[in-house]
Parts: C-alpha cells; sequence; structure tokens
C-alpha cells in the first residue's frame, strides 16, 4: 500500500531520541516515588514510564471504529486511516521509554536477498488498553479485543503476540517517526512494535479490521499499557548461503566441506530454510557450478544466485569496538578506567566516545532510572548507538 507523509519530521527530537531523553533525564527526579530505583517518568508528548511497576503508557484515542488495518496504533497526523488508535507520542519517543525498562532492540521483519521472510524478533510485549465505556466505567482489555479476523464478524479468542522490534539507529528512528509506526498489524521495517508472524500490508490480504463490537466510538481517550514479558523471540534463520570459490571447496554460511557433506547438510537443514544465496567466483568452472546448483535443487531449495566478491576484511577492522560505560547503584561511572559523575559523562562524552559508533551501558539493576537517562542523552547526544543492559537484577 502507498504510504503519505502528513506531518514534517522534527528532526531535533527524532535524531537519536536526544530531546525526549533530556525531557527524562530533566523531569525525572521530580517524578521519583520511593526509591532512586522506583521512578513514574513522564515525557512528553503522552508518555509515562512506571519503573516499579514495569509498564508504559501511552496516551491515545480513538480514530477508527470500521475498516481494514495495517497498524494498531499509529502517532498523530500519520496513519488514521488505518489504525484504530492515534498516539501522542512520536515513534522514537516510545523506543527510547521501552529502552528505560531494559528492553533491548529487537529485529524488524523483512525479505531476504534470496527473497525468503526472515520474521520480526525481539522481546514479547503484552499491550492492553484502560478506557472508560459507554457504561462509564472503568475498562482495562487485550489490545486484541479491538480487532477481528478481516471479512468476518470472528472477534479474536486469543491473544496477540507482540514484539518490540524498534532499532536505535538514527535512521531507522527518523523513520518510524516519518510513518509513524507505534504498534502494528503489517511487518513495516520502521515498526516500534510489530506481530511476530509475516503479515502484508496489500490491502487485498490484510487479517485484521476493527472490531466495531468492542471499539469505543472515535475520540475517545484510550491509554495503551505496554508490559515486557520474560521471553523474547530470538531471530529465525530462513537461507543460507554457499561460496563457490575457484580451486576452493564449497563453504556453506562459512564453513568448508566436499560435495557429499554439502548436499547432506542441505538435506538435513530445518523445513523453513528453503532459500540458498548461491555466490559463484566468476573464474569457477561451469561444471563445478552446476554441480553444486543442481544439488541444492534436488534438496528442494530456492536458489539465488550472484556473483562472488571476496571482502578484504578492512571494513570489519575499521569499525571501532563499542566504549564500555558501566553505572553503578550510587551514580558513579566508569568508562574507559576512569570513574566520574554524570555530569562530568555528560560534558566529556564527545571526547570519550570518539569514533566509537556505539556504547555498551552497563547498569546496576539499583541504579536510578533518570541518571541512566541522562547517560542515554548525552551518548546519543555525542552521535552513538547505545545498548542498554540491566546487570545483577533481583530475581522475582
Amino acid at each position: 500500500m502507498h504510504r503519505r507523509t502528513h506531518m514534517p519530521l522534527l528532526a531535533t527530537a527524532a535524531l537519536l531520541l536526544s530531546a525526549p531523553a533530556v525531557a527524562l533525564a530533566a523531569e525525572a527526579p521530580a517524578a521519583a516515588a520511593g526509591d532512586a530505583g522506583d521512578l513514574v517518568v513522564k515525557t512528553l508528548p503522552g508518555i509515562e514510564v512506571d519503573t516499579k511497576a514495569r509498564e508504559v503508557r501511552l496516551a491515545s484515542e480513538v480514530v477508527l471504529q470500521t475498516g481494514a488495518l495495517e497498524l494498531f496504533a499509529c502517532s498523530e497526523g500519520t496513519r488514521e486511516h488505518e489504525s484504530i488508535l492515534a498516539v501522542r507520542a512520536r515513534p522514537s519517543h516510545v523506543t527510547f521509554a521501552l529502552t528505560l525498562l531494559g528492553i533491548e532492540p529487537g529485529k524488524p521483519g523483512f525479505t531476504t536477498e534470496a527473497g525468503a521472510f526472515s520474521p520480526p524478533a525481539g522481546q514479547v510485549l503484552e499491550v492492553t488498553c484502560r478506557f472508560k465505556g459507554a457504561d462509564g466505567k472503568p475498562h482495562e482489555v487485550p489490545a486484541h479485543a479491538f480487532l477481528r479476523l478481516a471479512g468476518t464478524e470472528t472477534a479474536l479468542d486469543r491473544r496477540l503476540q507482540w514484539m518490540a522490534v524498534a532499532r536505535p539507529e538514527a535512521d531507522a528512528l527518523r523513520a518510524a517517526d516519518r510513518e509513524g509506526t507505534v504498534i502494528c498489524l503489517s511487518n513495516f521495517p520502521e515498526a516500534v512494535i510489530d506481530v511476530p508472524f509475516e503479515s502484508t500490508a496489500d490491502n487485498a490480504a490484510l487479517i485484521y479490521e476493527v472490531n466495531p463490537d468492542t471499539v469505543p466510538k472515535p475520540g475517545t481517550p484510550v491509554t495503551i499499557v505496554i508490559r515486557p514479558t520474560d521471553r523474547r523471540l530470538q531471530p529465525k534463520k530462513v537461507q543460507v548461503e554457499v561460496i563457490l570459490e575457484k580451486g576452493q571447496p564449497p563453504r556453506l554460511d562459512g564453513k568448508a566441506m566436499d560435495f557429499e557433506a554439502l548436499s547432506a547438510t542441505v538435506r538435513g537443514l530445518p523445513a523453513r530454510i528453503r532459500t540458498t544465496v548461491l555466490r559463484v567466483d566468476p573464474e569457477e568452472r561451469f561444471g563445478r557450478v552446476m554441480k553444486v546448483h543442481r544439488m541444492l535443487r534436488d534438496a528442494l531449495m530456492h536458489v539465488h544466485m550472484t556473483l562472488y566478491e571476496p571482502t578484504t576484511g578492512t571494513e570489519a577492522a575499521e569499525q571501532p569496538p563499542p566504549l564500555v560505560v558501566r553505572l553503578a547503584a550510587d551514580g558513579r561511572l566508569t568508562v574507559a578506567g576512569k570513574t566520574m559523575t554524570a555530569e562530568a559523562f555528560r560534558k566529556e562524552a564527545p571526547a570519550l566516545i570518539g569514533k566509537a559508533a556505539r556504547v555498551d551501558l552497563r547498569v546496576d539493576a539499583d541504579a536510578s532510572h533518570s541518571t541512566v537517562a541522562e547517560i542515554l542523552a548525552a551518548a546519543r547526544d555525542a552521535g552513538a548507538t547505545v545498548t542498554l543492559r540491566r546487570e545483577g537484577e533481583k530475581e522475582k
């Protein structure tokens, strides 16, 4: 389906999440309740991060009560014609809010080089909706209650499994803000939250539509509540790569083997892997190429053949390792062998990060969330992509 852009991207907020991060850092101390590890962090627009309840709450309103759907929730001014709810926050803001709960980046669904679909992967989420019903009473229902199968009157009888798939890179954040893809029902590469299976955006094949029996009237305020579960779906391999270099044995996903072993290995692959990218040295003998090609086809593989272009490995060598930053429970940072305060890190971040494109932020489970937000903002303002992991969390 074609995509329309209704709202210009506000680059300052979208770029590396710096604006929401600064807002979090500024507001978190005032919003603290209990000890430093238990906060209700409010950001603008329309986000609350409750670290004690471990939930992100998004302010939204109903914008569609009938029709087929590509999204469950979009950001305001983007895809209201194909979403049930419009969220006040931008996708980049939501991505940042999920990060504060320690949710690591996932992987959106995509089509591989050979045409195989690689399904989304990431941490499994629970999504519910709070609103005041026509009876004037508060309701909280699972998100799937607002849906039914397209072209039917059949309400969904089981929960949808949602996943956090957002990528923290600057270009991905810009694209998500442009497209408004907060919670998706069709697989978009810009999605923040998606379903874990292949779901097309083609109009004729959309899976879901609005359930008018359960969705309140347009304009009704709805709070979307997002909670992480303890489950994470890992990326599934959907294709393999075979390299045929002149004078060398075939290599299957980097492992050299003779023709007999190659045939046995390919035949033993899981049923979901039915695609092979066959990279061929232009100087390789034609007969040898055809032998491997027939072998793959006999194993019921779809073969995508392309030229093999050896890489020198210089690109990988030039990629600097991530800068490791450790945040202790007392708010002190350890960076490159130095101990400093969060304020000092904010001032020195550009010099400390230097050419490193990534920061590995390792946080004590009892560290203040406001300090985490401050460090994230400083690192992203310095142009780095940040991976956040919590260490030593207590058993629940």
